[in-house]
């Protein structure tokens, strides 16, 4: 009876491991079709104090929208650390107009939650304000 109740428990251990390690490779951002269909996306997460994590947004230059500066509630607890734009599909063959991904990575500087917030503007005078929302919740430990 012991032992079914030890194989038990490590079962139940071993799926609970196996939940937390796939909700923790979710990438962290929106897709284009996720854009179109709600313009804003809220979303939650969690990582070890000292790592990076990528933010990857859909964003067309070509539109004249742009993700603004991420601001962020508590700059102790993450930071901005790299910004970068990929084209769409092989970079050799690359389609001109298509939409791409604005790379945000953040390193997890100490323990805490924060906020992580970005807009997808046309930034000039006239141009249109939030077409699209991005807004990240995330503890580190």
């Amino acid at each position: 009876m012991a032992l079914r109740l030890f194989l038990a428990t490590l079962l139940c251990a071993s799926a609970l491991a196996a939940c937390s390690a796939t909700r923790a490779a979710e990438p962290l951002g929106g897709t284009c079709d996720q854009f179109q269909s709600t313009r804003a996306i809220e979303q939650t997460g969690e990582i070890a104090s000292g790592s990076d994590f990528n933010v990857v947004l859909c964003s067309n230059p070509s539109t004249g929208f742009a993700w603004a500066e991420p601001q962020i509630g508590d700059a102790n607890v993450v930071r901005l650390a790299d910004r970068s734009y990929r084209a769409p599909g092989d970079a050799s063959l690359a389609v001109v107009g298509a939409a791409g991904g604005e790379v945000l990575t953040f390193r997890a500087v100490a323990a805490g939650t924060t906020t992580v917030s970005v807009r997808y503007s046309q930034p000039w005078a006239g141009g249109t304000e939030g077409e699209w929302t991005y807004k990240l919740s995330i503890t580190v430990r």
